[in-house]
């Protein structure tokens, strides 16, 4: 048998993965595993560590990127200053942090705030998870 390519090596160590998944936490973990890794493109050489840390990379990156489209619109559309805007940076914050601490998630805040203004705000599939 000659050297595997690239693309074969990784299917061995795929099937490799799911049967060790399956030997040592069940069918239902390495299934939500997959799930999980799918919709972020994760590659199975990475620790459940590894994959945490990325979320939390991920949650801040996008919660940072929201912040600053939410202060430009306050600035530029309602004439927020600096102390308006800053109490609602601190607002923003605490929300955030209850987000990256896992006390809420995306679907718990989007919920809330259909139930208490009647909006509904689409989210990307992948935040409905968590």
């Amino acid at each position: 048998m000659g050297k595997l390519s690239k693309e074969e090596a990784a299917r061995f160590q795929g099937a490799a993965w799911a049967l060790r998944m399956v030997e040592e936490k069940g069918l239902e973990a390495a299934q939500k595993d997959l799930e999980q890794r799918g919709i972020r493109n994760m590659p199975l050489a990475c620790s459940k560590a590894d994959v945490h840390k990325f979320e939390l990379y991920e949650k801040k990156n996008t919660l940072a990127t929201v912040l600053m489209m939410a202060c430009m619109t306050l600035h530029d559309e309602y004439g927020f200053g600096f102390d308006r805007m800053n109490r609602f940076i601190n607002r923003f914050n605490t929300k955030t942090e209850c987000l990256v601490d896992g006390y809420v998630n995306w679907k718990d805040m989007q919920e809330t705030i259909r139930q208490e203004t009647g909006l509904l705000i689409p989210l990307p599939d992948a935040f409905m998870e968590g």
